[in-house]
């Protein structure tokens, strides 16, 4: 199994005036993705480039109908996210990808209320995507950095997990899933959402956080792992460890507070809830392997 896409998830795509768009459902179709539908309001959306058979709606509420669609990814302009992830949380979609880049924070806020209220799984913005590798891609990962098996991966960062699934795969383990909540300091997806996702995965062995500093997030999780009595092992990585109070590392959440937010704070609420730490990304395998043998 996964969580969240699977090998007959329906997908649509909007934002395709994005060039990352056009080469996302190109690498979708050849990875045998259900890409089922394009979005785009208006046909010069699709000037210069070859979109083959795939069908192509003037709205979401028309593409739903028609395809039944349960996913959708969002490439849209900034600006234009509210609105496009308003819609198609109107129009059905169940689970909502925002790979979109410096949504305003109101935005974001209004977005995972109304995504809440709904129901619906609304991921990012600012998200790498998901993969659930020899099943379905949705964004920006691919499968040629990892091999299908049953450790589920969260991330924030897209590159930090490209450089541990390519470490986990050089050790012949494979990847369930794997989820980026993005970034950014508000978000609609956290750590413990996805968690509770990958704790219903019976082919979901173990779990491999991928947190930086900044906010609270691996804090809460280490707490959900503590108190709901999470029952597969967990394996963190925190970024960041040198970087000094009040610098921001790169990702709009990923800035410390000193005694909140720091490297120390997260490893003190990890260290609590069980959850082994590894030092260096290189040393998560090991602790995988110590874990639940070869996963």
């Amino acid at each position: 199994m996964a969580v969240l896409v699977h090998a007959d998830s329906t997908i649509l795509v909007h934002g395709i005036g994005d060039p990352l768009a056009r080469f996302q459902c190109d690498e979708m179709v050849r990875h045998g993705t259900h890409l089922v539908g394009i979005v785009a309001a208006e046909r010069r959306e699709l000037a210069g480039w070859s979109f083959g058979p795939t069908p192509v709606f003037p709205t979401v509420a028309e593409a739903v109908r028609a395809t039944r669609a349960e996913v959708s990814m969002i490439f849209s302009p900034p600006f234009a996210v509210k609105a496009e992830v308003e819609h198609t949380i109107a129009a059905g979609v169940r689970t909502i990808i925002g790979l979109t880049e410096h949504v305003p924070v109101l935005d974001a806020l209004v977005l995972r209320h109304r995504a809440s209220r709904a129901g619906v799984t609304w991921i990012g913005p600012n998200s790498s995507g998901v993969l659930s590798p020899g099943r379905a891609k949705a964004g920006f990962f691919v499968e040629d950095i990892c091999v299908p098996g049953r450790v589920g991966v969260i991330t924030k960062s897209g590159s930090l997990a490209y450089a541990v699934m390519a470490e986990m795969r050089s050790a012949g383990i494979g990847v369930s899933t794997v989820v980026a909540i993005g970034g950014d300091a508000v978000r609609g997806t956290d750590s413990r959402d996805v968690l509770t996702l990958f704790q219903g995965d019976p082919d979901t062995y173990a779990v491999v956080l991928l947190g930086e500093i900044g906010g609270q997030d691996e804090e809460d999780a280490a707490a959900f792992v503590a108190e709901a009595r999470f029952a597969k092992p967990v394996v963190a990585f925190i970024a960041g460890r040198s970087v000094p109070p009040g610098q921001s590392m790169g990702h709009a959440g990923a800035i410390a507070r000193r005694g909140r937010g720091d490297y120390e704070s997260k490893r003190r609420a990890l260290d609590a809830a069980g959850i082994r730490v590894a030092e260096t990304i290189g040393a998560i395998p090991g602790l995988l392997t110590q874990a639940i043998g070869r996963p």
